[in-house]
């Protein structure tokens, strides 16, 4: 189900995030990555959402195993404007083999920023050379857009850093236990710059670990990395925050994704995580699914890595990188 847990992206493990802050009051609706990805969700102090459907960078970790497909698809475009219940013909097997459904909860086309359902995280952490701001995103024409900006002189995170760009994490209000994400996007092209569709657990300081990414590296717009990261540990953690084990995988597009809208699509059922482009099945994760349990905020976030090894080094195309998403659909699983 969809519920909300203040927490938000996810970096190498040294990297520990600084406090976070909800720009927004209103209420509704998790980041990470491999080789500098970004650090650990941080929360803004507060509870939890409800369950969705409900009114109301990371540096070498462990890894675990995986399938990845190969190849790339056309792009596509269009979706379902209301709720319903779809079947598992494209992608809706889950993953053992046995039937389920993915029910529709809803869409959102942007024409404004619902902040029902989404909220603006203003925090950053080590490792990323950004700090979200609300200044970063805007929402015209039908789309969201979220721009990597210079910072003004003088821009620190709560810690006392300095971070000379702006960047931006747009948070579900609320979480979503199994289900499908599924975004229509143009991600950003930019050495440093990591755009993602980034489903995870967000409490923070994080007493567990839950996250399911795919994640853009701008310096090469024709790969995505999918990633999912658990806590292996034993529970409950003897101090916190803890330290997930993660499965990065690169992955070859076959397009540059930063010339045009596809769809980028994460499922998880109790038997599996499936990465799909364009409707066509590209990676699917099970080696730990059986600790992918917890409910988790939907994330969409760009920001800047400090991994030159991992993201590129930070150039004359890291400024100005920018990421548009044209609609979302959140589903809940149905066994």
């Amino acid at each position: 189900m969809f519920g909300t847990h203040p927490e938000g992206s996810f970096h190498p493990m040294t990297a520990r995030v600084r406090t976070l802050v909800c720009f927004f009051s209103s209420i509704f609706l998790g980041c990470g990555g491999s080789n500098g990805l970004p650090p650990a969700p941080v929360g803004s102090g507060s509870g939890g959402s409800a369950p969705l459907g409900e009114t109301g960078g990371n540096g070498p970790l462990e890894n675990s195993g995986g399938t990845t497909a190969s190849g790339g698809s056309a792009s596509s475009g269009g979706g379902t404007a209301a709720g319903g219940t779809v079947g598992d013909g494209s992608g809706g097997l889950d993953g053992s083999g046995s039937m389920g459904e993915f029910e529709l909860l809803f869409r959102d086309d942007f024409d404004a920023l619902d902040t029902t359902r989404w909220q603006l995280m203003t925090h950053s952490w080590d490792g990323n050379l950004a700090l979200f701001s609300d200044d970063s995103v805007t929402v015209e024409n039908g789309e969201l857009s979220i721009t990597l900006l210079d910072a003004p002189d003088g821009t620190t995170d709560d810690s006392g850093a300095e971070k000379v760009f702006l960047g931006a994490e747009v948070r579900s209000k609320d979480t979503l236990t199994y289900g499908r994400v599924k975004a229509r996007a143009k991600l950003a092209k930019g050495s440093a710059v990591v755009s993602s569709l980034v489903t995870i657990y967000t409490p923070w300081p994080a007493d567990n670990w839950n996250e399911l990414d795919i994640e853009s590296l701008g310096k090469d717009p024709n790969e995505v990395q999918f990633n999912a990261m658990v806590y292996t540990g034993t529970l409950p953690a003897s101090q916190t925050p803890v330290s997930p084990t993660q499965d990065p995988q690169m992955y070859t597009l076959g397009f540059d994704s930063s010339a045009d809208f596809h769809e980028y699509i994460i499922e998880w059922t109790p038997q599996s995580a499936r990465y799909l482009v364009d409707g066509q099945l590209a990676h699917t994760w099970d080696a730990s699914i059986e600790l992918m349990t917890l409910p988790q905020n939907i994330l969409l976030t760009i920001w800047a890595s400090d991994s030159a090894s991992w993201a590129g080094p930070m150039n004359e195309t890291t400024s100005g990188a920018r990421a548009v998403y044209d609609w979302i659909e959140i589903y809940q699983y149905k066994p």
